[in-house]
C-alpha cells in the first residue's frame, strides 16, 4: 500500500502521512479537504457494524439469506466450554447430525478468518470431528458448511459497481513426466517469487496431504506428462491458488447479483466470493459463500506494467471514493 498510494496520492494532489515505524496505517489529505485513516488496505469506506458483519460467515450468511440471496446450507457450531457457556445443544454431535442432513462433504471453517486459513473439508464424521477439534483449539466457534459445485469467483463492488472480478483457481499441478509433485511446487513457489508475489506454500499444511491421500498421491510421485492434480480444495491466491481476470466477461446479471448482495450488508467496498458454473451466462445457479468488507486489488499472479497499471486504476477509483465522502 506504501508504494501504491505513492504512486497515486500525488497525482490526485493528495498528501499521505504514514506511521513511520511500521507504515501500515495512516491518514490521506485530500484537496476538497477531506481526511480519511487506512489500515493497511482497508479504507473508511464501510460503516463499522456492517463490516464486522461481513467477517463473520454466520452472522453475514444469515443476513444473506434473509435478503433472499442464495447462500450454502450453513450452520455454526461451539466448542463444549463455551457451549455450555451459552447453555447450546450445538456440539460436535450436532455438527455431524447437521452435515449428515445437507449432505457430505462439507467445509469446516473458522468463523472470522481470512485467506483460506484453517478451512478443511470432512468427508466422514471422523474427518469432521478431528478438523473441528484443530479449529476449536484456538476459536469457540466453527462454521459448517455444505460444499457445493462450481467455479469459484470474486466479484468486487464499489458503490454498486463492479470494479473487478476474477476467477479463483486452486493450487494445482501439472505433470512433466520427470518431476514429482514436490518439484513441481517447488517450482512453483520460485515462480512467485520471482513475479513478485508473496505466497508461501506450506508443503507441510496437512490439508495438502490429506488431498494428496484422496487421489492417492504422495510428494513423492511424479506425475504423468500433461495429468493436472487439484492438489487443495480452497482457492484462495494465499494458499498457492491462481487468478484469472473476467471482469469484461462477467454477465451483467452477475453484476447486479454482486451489487444486490454488497448492498444487503450495507458495504460500498466488498468482495464478493461466489459459486457458479460459468459467470458469463445469464444468472441461474449460485450460491454466494462469503463476503469481504477490505478486499485487495493487487490479485494477480503475475506482475509487470500492464498489471501495475490496472492494479492502479482500481485503487484510483477506490480513492476517489474515499475523497468523496459518505454516501
Amino acid at each position: 500500500m506504501p508504494e501504491i498510494l505513492g504512486r497515486l496520492a500525488p497525482a490526485m494532489g493528495a498528501q499521505v502521512l504514514f506511521e513511520p515505524e511500521f507504515r501500515i496505517v495512516g491518514q490521506i489529505r485530500f484537496p476538497n479537504g477531506r481526511q480519511s485513516f487506512f489500515w493497511h488496505n482497508k479504507f473508511n469506506l464501510n460503516p463499522v457494524s456492517s463490516a464486522r458483519i461481513a467477517q463473520d460467515k454466520g452472522y453475514s450468511a444469515f443476513f444473506l439469506r434473509a435478503a433472499e440471496i442464495r447462500v450454502p446450507p450453513t450452520q455454526t457450531f461451539f466448542r463444549d466450554d463455551f457451549r455450555q457457556r451459552i447453555r447450546s445443544k450445538r456440539g460436535l454431535a450436532a455438527a455431524c447430525a447437521f452435515a449428515a442432513q445437507v449432505g457430505w462433504p462439507v467445509y469446516l471453517k473458522p468463523c472470522r478468518g481470512s485467506q483460506g486459513d484453517g478451512i478443511e473439508l470432512a468427508a466422514n464424521p471422523a474427518g469432521l470431528r478431528a478438523a473441528a477439534r484443530r479449529i476449536f483449539a484456538h476459536e469457540k466457534t466453527v462454521l459448517v458448511q455444505k460444499a457445493c459445485p462450481g467455479r469459484d469467483y470474486r466479484l468486487v463492488v464499489l458503490d454498486g459497481k463492479v470494479i473487478s472480478a476474477y476467477e479463483r483457481v486452486p493450487l494445482g499441478v501439472t505433470g512433466d513426466g520427470k518431476a514429482t509433485i514436490r518439484q513441481l511446487l517447488e517450482r512453483r513457489q520460485r515462480e512467485f517469487i520471482a513475479s513478485g508475489r508473496d505466497t508461501r506454500m506450506n508443503l507441510a499444511d496437512r490439508r495438502l496431504g490429506a488431498g494428496l491421500r484422496r487421489q492417492q498421491l504422495r510428494l513423492s510421485t511424479v506425475l504423468p506428462r500433461g495429468r493436472q492434480v487439484r492438489l487443495l480444495e480452497v482457492a484462495n491466491l494465499s494458499c498457492g491458488g491462481d487468478s484469472v481476470e473476467i471482469t469484461r466477461r462477467v454477465h451483467r446479471s452477475f453484476k447486479a447479483l454482486a451489487a444486490r448482495v454488497a448492498k444487503a450488508l450495507d458495504l460500498r467496498f466488498a468482495g464478493v466470493d461466489l459459486l457458479t458454473a460459468d459467470i458469463t451466462l445469464p444468472l441461474q445457479d449460485y450460491v454466494v459463500l462469503e463476503v469481504n468488507s477490505a478486499p485487495g486489488l493487487d490479485h494477480y499472479a503475475a506482475a509487470g506494467p500492464r498489471h501495475v497499471a490496472h492494479i492502479d486504476r482500481l485503487y484510483r477509483e477506490v480513492l476517489a471514493a474515499v475523497a468523496r465522502g459518505p454516501r
